[in-house]
């Protein structure tokens, strides 16, 4: 079987990838990842990654926790007032060129 590597790289799906063998690596692995940061570690989802992933519940949800919590910071310096106006003006720049 082809190796599987998720397109969507969050640090929650990154976390899942590294405990499950490369052969059994499969689309799941980008969808969970994806409902996760969309609309959060439900339950059930959780149920299924420590399955896969042979760890608890609760080493789920601390890595859940932990990505999110470095994906909100890397968010807040992306909105930053004086880092949008540079990007606008680097976007006008590429445009000219």
């Amino acid at each position: 079987m082809e190796r599987y590597d998720s397109e969507f790289h969050s640090g929650f799906t990154r976390w899942i990838e590294q405990r499950i063998a490369p052969e059994d690596r499969d689309d799941s692995i980008e969808v969970f990842g994806v409902l996760a940061r969309a609309y959060g570690l439900t339950a059930d989802v959780a149920d299924v990654v420590a399955a896969m992933t042979c760890t608890t519940v609760g080493e789920v949800v601390a890595a859940y926790k932990a990505d999110n919590t470095e994906w909100a910071r890397t968010q807040a310096v992306f909105d930053r007032p004086d880092l949008v106006a540079l990007e606008a003006h680097l976007d006008t720049i590429a445009r000219r060129h």
